[in-house]
């Protein structure tokens, strides 16, 4: 993690106590914990596209707010963290449907790049090996890996199961150590595998690109090869050398006083989520997303017996039917109510 400040369950619980009782300090220790993290997920959420930064600060101003209005809804305290960032990733969600143009995968600063060659290589070859995953799939390794949330968490993050969010990471972090082993094996790894060996042995220079997907394609089904990117990469050291995203100092300031200041409480009011957006479990519910996919176990066994139910009354529908009528027909009418 690109040097935030450590944050405990202990820390977590600590933080939920205190915006239960209001504490004059609590909005300031929520932001100094957590801002930094939260404005780098947004980031990544909305891409390069243009005001994406601008979006980014309004998004974990606005979660952050949420946070201090509706902290009695979250049941338990030491889901703060994956609390905090499916806040933001609904903020987020919500500055996406605006009609500007397409989110696009940030663009590297110079600037911002290790300056040893080798470094400088693999942070543009993660940077482009991010853009090729799906959305889900992305999400779950930055949370996971970079962020530091268990499979749990980011499947709570996500709307998922934690069996889901651990799928979905696994995936994404073969397709980013194969992507990055392709070059690093290429250099180090050839004596220890013929095949390998064979596909870069005239190669001088850069990996192209086709080489290189051919390369992680091989990497991935090459038990010596495997074995041997275990020892040279790691999807946390590699995300490692993306450079993270820094909120804008005015940010706290503008957090601090819209939580605390009497005189806005409308605008602390149009900033957080209505109740009526949280599940049960406190966790919001992004409009045509969670609902549709978390529904409740209860709900799935009611519209199963409901189903079973209808299928009965039109089966014996279906027996009962006169002679020289099609079934088919009957079964639809019985089925389906009479016009008036």
């Amino acid at each position: 993690m690109p040097g935030w400040p450590a944050v405990g369950r202990t820390d977590d619980q600590r933080l939920v106590e205190e915006l239960r009782r209001a504490d004059a300090t609590a909005a300031a220790g929520l932001y100094d914990s957590y801002a930094e993290r939260l404005y780098d997920y947004a980031r990544s959420l909305l891409g390069d596209r243009d005001g994406a930064a601008g979006d980014a600060a309004d998004a974990v101003h606005d979660a952050l707010v949420t946070a201090r209005e509706r902290v009695g809804l979250l049941r338990e305290p030491e889901r703060l963290r994956p609390w905090l960032y499916a806040l933001t990733r609904v903020e987020c969600a919500e500055r996406s449907r605006t009609p500007r143009e397409p989110a696009r995968t940030a663009v590297l600063d110079p600037g911002d790049l290790p300056d040893d060659p080798g470094e400088r290589e693999l942070a543009l070859l993660v940077h482009e090996a991010l853009a090729e995953l799906g959305g889900q799939e992305r999400e779950a390794l930055l949370l996971s890996v970079r962020h530091g949330l268990d499979a749990a968490e980011a499947g709570a993050v996500l709307g998922l199961s934690s069996r889901q969010a651990a799928a979905r990471l696994a995936r994404a972090r073969d397709h980013l150590e194969n992507t990055a082993a392709a070059v690093v094996l290429a250099k180090v790894g050839r004596a220890h595998c013929p095949d390998l060996s064979a596909m870069v042995d005239s190669l001088e220079g850069p990996l192209p690109a086709m080489l290189r997907r051919r390369l992680s394609s091989h990497i991935g089904r090459c038990e010596v090869c495997v074995e041997r990117r275990g020892r040279h990469v790691s999807a946390e050291r590699l995300l490692d050398l993306v450079p993270a995203a820094f909120a804008p100092l005015s940010l706290r300031r503008r957090v601090v006083e819209t939580c605390v200041n009497p005189e806005l409480r409308d605008a602390r009011a149009a900033a957080a989520w209505p109740v009526g957006r949280f599940d049960r479990s406190g966790f919001p519910v992004a409009a045509g997303e969670r609902g549709g996919r978390r529904r409740t176990a209860g709900a799935r066994r009611a519209k199963a017996g409901r189903g079973r139910e209808t299928a009965g009354r039109a089966d014996g529908a279906a027996r009962r039917a006169p002679r020289g009528r099609s079934r088919w027909s009957w079964r639809r009418r019985a089925c389906w109510p009479r016009p008036g």
